[in-house]
């Protein structure tokens, strides 16, 4: 019996990774919409990569294996360029200080606050990539995706209140400073980000060059989200602490809050206690 590891382009820009034994069966229940689930939701769709494999547990590592990887990866294999796969590969799990710069590569778990209910999901990770003042973040929801609320596509641009459903953000700041800022992405595309003098004081928009870009992915057991930030130029080459967090709303209305760390009392991404990932300047590793 043959079995085949696959990825779909969604409606919406998603790239969507699954395996199957009948793939012409599964594409043909895919373009139909008649299995229920992520991919129905965002037709069309259209096959862009898929392997055969001679086994079951081969076609699902794969798919496993896939999910994990960043969009430019998958971008990639899309094209069959698998030097860029091979590049992108070895520069994961350490530091590199190629062309001059320090690259961080860090995955970090988010918990969810004490007093919130999750349903959808049962794990929320992040993948942290510096170089720079490139930073690169990649969140990756595991659990039952089909109550994950997701905003409906739009224009990626600037909106404000993007934390009223399933939002992704980052507050960043520099080691004994009280400034700081926000940046929030959301599965719609639209982005924000906010300058702070202090904790929750003198909030301004921050002047930003180039527009995050934001890319999506999915499965049946997984959402994730990829977005590169252009830090302020003067934060290049100093240590940082971030925060990383996510609001997580059902299809039901129900919201959970996510976070490396959580301060006492309800759920306050811009407490000092959130900024739990350090990441140290290049002259540091």
């Amino acid at each position: 019996m043959t079995f085949w590891a696959y990825m779909l382009h969604c409606r919406g820009g998603y790239f969507y990774v699954g395996h199957t034994d009948n793939l012409d069966r599964r594409m043909a229940e895919h373009e139909s919409g008649v299995v229920a689930g992520f991919a129905s939701d965002h037709r069309p769709v259209k096959l862009v990569w898929s392997e055969q494999f001679v086994t079951r547990i081969e076609a699902l590592e794969a798919e496993r294996r896939i999910k994990g990887w960043g969009r430019s990866k998958k971008m990639a294999l899309v094209r069959g360029d698998w030097g860029s796969i091979s590049t992108l590969a070895k520069s994961k799990g350490s530091p590199s200080t190629s062309s001059g710069r320090t690259v961080f590569d860090v995955n970090a778990s988010l918990y969810c606050h004490a007093d919130s209910v999750c349903n959808a999901a049962s794990s929320v990770t992040v993948s942290v990539s510096c170089a720079d003042k490139l930073l690169v973040l990649r969140y990756i929801v595991k659990g039952h995706i089909d109550s994950l609320a997701l905003p409906k596509l739009a224009d990626p641009l600037r909106a404000d209140g993007l934390w009223k459903t399933t939002c992704f953000e980052v507050f960043i700041r520099r080691p004994q400073h009280k400034d700081y800022t926000e940046y929030n992405a959301s599965p719609s595309s639209r982005w924000a980000a906010y300058c702070f003098d202090d904790y929750r004081a003198g909030m301004a928009e921050l002047p930003i060059g180039t527009a995050p870009e934001i890319g999506l992915d999915a499965s049946e057991s997984h959402f994730a989200l990829e977005v590169s930030y252009d830090l302020p130029s003067e934060w290049a080459g100093q240590p940082l602490e971030l925060g990383l967090s996510a609001i997580i709303e059902e299809t039901d209305g129900t919201k959970s809050y996510w976070a490396l760390a959580h301060p006492p009392g309800q759920p306050d991404f811009h407490h000092g206690d959130c900024f739990a990932l350090q990441l140290a300047a290049p002259d540091d590793v």
